[in-house]
């Protein structure tokens, strides 16, 4: 989206984001992270994901922080709606340790990202500004959370089918994918191998088109289901 165009008399680019949660200290807590920064602003507050159609048609967030589990419609349940949006959003999803099937669903309705409820205000912001660029954020911390989860089995998926689409990866391919896990950045990933942002950004184009992922944390699913240890 480009709501996110306004800028403040400084000169700043605003990120808008919406917050869609039931507990009203999770509002609090990240109204208070995102006005000690320059370039994210909240837009608004919700407390029940039936809110998510209109509030993105009257509020046009650029980014959108839902929790995964409320009442009544969920954060799941909104991804797949906001999806009949025009333009939909960037959504991440705010999870608890024990959210893994629903944060695998999210992803598979068009979620860009995911972080831990317990995450630290970085993470937070790291995520909202990465799914703003377009990129698909998992905070580190959340992308250990998640590779635990499928490879214990939990995404029900054969492991066999996962190993052979790792197969098809070049070893270049292989080490940008399973640095994927720990929820590296594409700068963090080029500084560890030698290799330039943009060489890492093509090559997960590459990946994605091999895999069938739509982005990169379905290939972090992917690794991860198959067990191996690169």
């Amino acid at each position: 989206m480009t709501s996110g165009s306004a800028s403040n008399p400084s000169g700043v680019q605003h990120i808008d984001v919406l917050v869609i949660d039931d507990d009203p200290f999770v509002h609090t807590g990240i109204e208070s992270i995102l006005s000690a920064t320059a370039d994210l602003r909240l837009v608004g507050s919700r407390m029940d994901g039936t809110d998510v159609m209109a509030a993105c048609t009257q509020l046009r967030p650029d980014v959108v922080l839902i929790d995964v589990r409320m009442p009544g419609i969920d954060g799941v349940a909104a991804v797949t709606i906001a999806q009949g949006l025009p333009v939909p959003p960037q959504f991440v999803m705010m999870t608890s340790f024990d959210d893994g099937p629903r944060v695998v669903d999210a992803i598979a309705a068009g979620a860009a990202g995911f972080i831990l409820k317990s995450d630290g205000p970085d993470a937070i912001t790291n995520a909202i500004r990465g799914v703003s660029r377009g990129e698909t954020a998992l905070s580190p911390r959340s992308a250990n959370h998640l590779a635990d989860w499928v490879r214990a089995g939990g995404a029900g998926a054969p492991q066999e089918r996962a190993r052979q689409s790792i197969d098809l990866l070049s070893p270049r391919e292989r080490d940008i994918a399973f640095a994927l896990l720990d929820g590296s950045s594409n700068a963090e990933i080029g500084r560890r191998l030698f290799i330039a942002d943009s060489t890492v950004k093509s090559t997960l184009q590459d990946i994605q088109l091999k895999l069938g992922a739509r982005n990169r944390t379905e290939i972090a699913v992917l690794v991860a289901r198959s067990g191996l240890d690169h």
